[in-house]
């Protein structure tokens, strides 16, 4: 791709000298030599005031809503709208590739999810997949614009914060596999309810052909009935594709599955539903998931996300990356088959709007039941957790004062089992790094 090719995808004319297109940025910082600079507008910056940092940085071209006089032997694209202009090249991207699409969707285990299906097709063609979280209206855009077109796969994340996104989303993508996880309470701020995030997630199905196929959990089938039955697989307890058995322990999780025994070290009951739907996803594709059973066995967690950290005096948990009420209920679940003593740190659950209370006072009430040594609350609305929970327990109102309680209180983590876990803004990976220390401090 070049700058002509751009120009002539976006319909305006080509400012400055032409040159070869290597990828796309939008962020100033990270440009790197042969890139296409975007420039948009957000909340907090505009990336238009970034144009000449990105040029510096070896950006051979940029695309923006301003007037812009390119150094020689660069370009410039100004288009009515930057976003606008990525998602039409993402659209090309789109439609020149000649490969398999992947589409994953879903409230929690979709970034995992994603990264597993990666995993497991990467041992039988090139695969792609979007990479870390970009999976918004601008993340997934940039991720398709950058995807190789020699690739066999392409793994997309599709994520959405109000209904009508996903739809905006697969209108580029038009996945041939389209994938939901678990569908719970998340961004209920912009969904509105339950309910919306069920329709919300259901517009991966929108214009679903003949020749593609949906991978569903069982238990949605009663919100997705509409699509017909031979596209569709389900998957986990009563689907097409379920466990005959499985255990978890600080190692990870086993799964009994047709007849053989499959293993990822990852210590997550939800690690066993994005196992099933892994599998129903190579179903669909036409592989037999007995053939990845020794693949299976080398897949590493992402940081922040059920990543198991072995210390002197005690392991970590750290599912911090973020959270919400189905994400939070799987970890529990997780840390409660574990046996031992048991600790978790918690922070706020974000955006889940009016029912906010009522789903961090479940989270207490879950806590209750799982047989819990100590407990860390932090945030003002995972105190509320912290009133219904009925066992030893702090709480804190930020991590600042989360920190010296964590301290405080170290001797209760001796010998144990640790889980962390909150929405990403609480910012707990500061409690991580403390830990670590106090771990030292705990072999004196």
């Amino acid at each position: 791709m070049d700058g002509l090719l751009l120009s002539e995808i976006l319909g305006v004319p080509l400012r400055g000298k032409n040159a070869e297109v290597k990828g796309f940025c939008i962020n100033s910082k990270k440009v790197k030599e042969g890139d296409v600079f975007v420039a948009l507008r957000g909340k907090r910056a505009d990336g238009h005031d970034f144009i000449g940092e990105a040029f510096e940085r070896g950006a051979v071209g940029v695309i923006s809503e301003r007037e812009v006089s390119p150094p020689k032997g660069r370009f410039a694209l100004v288009v009515p709208s930057s976003l606008g202009a990525l998602r039409e090249i993402a659209s090309f991207k789109r439609r020149r590739f000649s490969g398999i699409v992947i589409g994953v969707a879903g409230s929690a285990g979709k970034t995992t999810t994603k990264e597993l299906i990666y995993h497991l097709l990467s041992s039988v063609g090139e695969a792609y997949r979007s990479p870390g979280n970009l999976n918004s209206q601008i993340g997934l855009p940039l991720a398709v614009a950058n995807a190789p077109l020699g690739a066999r796969f392409w793994v997309l994340e599709h994520g959405a914060s109000a209904r009508g996104e996903i739809r905006n989303l697969i209108s580029i993508t038009k996945p041939h596999v389209r994938l939901i996880t678990k569908i719970g309470e998340e961004h209920l701020e912009g969904f509105g309810s339950l309910e919306g995030v069920v329709l919300g997630n259901g517009e991966m199905f929108c214009s679903l052909g003949s020749m593609e196929r949906a991978v569903i959990p069982a238990d949605t089938l009663r919100y997705y009935s509409f699509i017909p039955k031979d596209l569709r697989i389900t998957f986990g307890d009563g689907g097409d594709v379920r466990a005959e058995d499985f255990s978890v322990s600080g190692d990870g999780v086993r799964i009994r599955f047709e007849g053989r025994e499959f293993f990822v070290g990852i210590p997550s009951v939800g690690m066993v539903e994005n196992v099933l739907a892994s599998f129903a996803l190579l179903k669909a594709l036409g592989y037999k998931p007995e053939g990845f059973l020794d693949v299976l066995k080398g897949f590493k967690p992402q940081e922040g996300r059920m990543q198991v950290i072995k210390f002197k005096n005690f392991t970590l948990i750290n599912d911090a990356y973020n959270a919400n009420p189905p994400s939070v209920r799987n970890a529990v679940m997780s840390l409660k088959a574990m046996g031992g003593k048991r600790i978790v740190i918690l922070g706020d659950m974000l955006e889940l709007g009016s029912r906010s209370g009522e789903l961090h006072e479940e989270v207490g009430r879950l806590l209750s039941g799982a047989d819990l040594s100590f407990a860390f609350f932090v945030g003002n609305e995972m105190r509320r957790a912290f009133e219904v929970y009925d066992g030893r327990k702090v709480w804190a109102r930020d991590v600042g004062e989360l920190s010296r309680l964590v301290r405080e209180y170290k001797q209760e983590l001796r010998n144990g089992v640790i889980l962390i876990k909150g929405s990403r803004a609480v910012g707990l990976e500061e409690i991580i790094r403390i830990l670590g220390g106090i771990d030292n401090e705990l072999s004196r």
